[in-house]
């Protein structure tokens, strides 16, 4: 009795601390994911500590109600007795619920019938028990080999499920599909194969104000060359065209100084550069650097493409 009562007011305490801990963290603006309502309503707690008195309540009356049965009539709780091969009488423990279910699933013999399934093998006073297969292997045994019949059937007869191969097949095209769907409708998703050469004012002004922060000090702001080449005349070391000023740009040329800008750059600012910088074809710097590389005109990029489709033709 003492020790339920202890017990209860151990957990009126732990109760209390919870619920100050609680308000505590309310208060406190802290940016945290927050714990369900109910672990934040202090009514929660109350109604807890009010199911574990009833608890204890029934508890002790139950036990007080055993004590007077037991001393009004002593034999009304009376366990059977058993006799050991000692001749000693004992009383025989009732099983529990969870007693009984697990003597059912391991199918154990209790140790006063353990005589009738000893084997007659003895070495050095250890003796051999003939114990059978635990019913719970052997009904999981028969249940594989119920459930193997069903998946024959069902997967390599009637073809009504989907082997390994098939469903990954089929969540390979799906997820296929959703990445083209999703490069479809994402801006970011240039690449030289695809870029166009942008017109308006407002995307080539953006342009000009990433050449500018980083692009002029090698050819400068006009475009006309310093360290790097002249970038407003015809001739052009790696090609020209938006197409290959935006492969130039995003890759860069290490050997020749040129750094790659795809690491600081996203695609689209890229593509505004190079549109900006493609551009300034036929515009007048100050002092044009002189010229460098091959002349390029559209006939070039025909010749460029129509060389590429045969080399993927010869590929094939």
């Amino acid at each position: 009795m003492k020790h339920i009562i202890k017990t209860i007011n151990a957990v009126f305490l732990l109760n209390l601390i919870s619920i100050y801990a609680t308000a505590q963290e309310t208060q406190e603006a802290v940016k945290a994911p927050q714990p369900p309502a109910w672990a934040m309503d202090g009514n929660t707690y109350l109604i807890g500590f009010l199911v574990l008195i009833l608890v204890a309540t029934i508890t002790v009356l139950y036990k007080i109600n055993v004590k007077l049965i037991t001393t009004i009539s002593p034999k009304a709780f009376a366990k059977p007795r058993i006799q050991t091969e000692d001749g000693v009488e004992s009383e025989e423990k009732a099983p529990t619920l969870l007693g009984k279910i697990y003597d059912r699933l391991t199918g154990s013999v209790p140790v006063s019938k353990e005589k009738d399934i000893m084997l007659d093998h003895d070495y050095d006073g250890i003796k051999e028990l003939d114990n059978d297969l635990p019913p719970w292997w052997k009904w999981g045994f028969y249940a594989t080999i119920i459930f193997s019949f069903f998946y024959l059937i069902g997967y390599h007869v009637t073809g009504t499920g989907k082997l390994q191969l098939e469903e990954y097949n089929e969540e390979m095209a799906i997820a296929a599909k959703a990445k083209e769907e999703r490069m479809k409708n994402s801006a970011e998703n240039i690449t030289e194969d695809n870029v166009t050469m942008l017109t308006d004012a407002g995307e080539l002004n953006k342009g000009k104000e990433i050449y500018i922060k980083n692009c002029a000090a090698c050819h400068a702001a006009d475009g006309g060359g310093m360290v790097g080449p002249n970038l407003t005349d015809e001739y052009w070391l790696h090609g020209g065209g938006i197409k290959n000023v935006f492969k130039t740009v995003t890759y860069g040329v290490p050997a020749k100084g040129m750094i790659s800008w795809q690491s600081q750059l996203s695609p689209k600012q890229i593509q505004e550069v190079s549109s900006f910088v493609w551009s300034m074809q036929g515009t007048k710097p100050a002092a044009p650097k002189e010229k460098e590389g091959e002349k390029w005109v559209e006939s070039n990029a025909a010749s460029a493409n129509a060389d590429s489709s045969a080399t993927a033709q010869t590929k094939e």
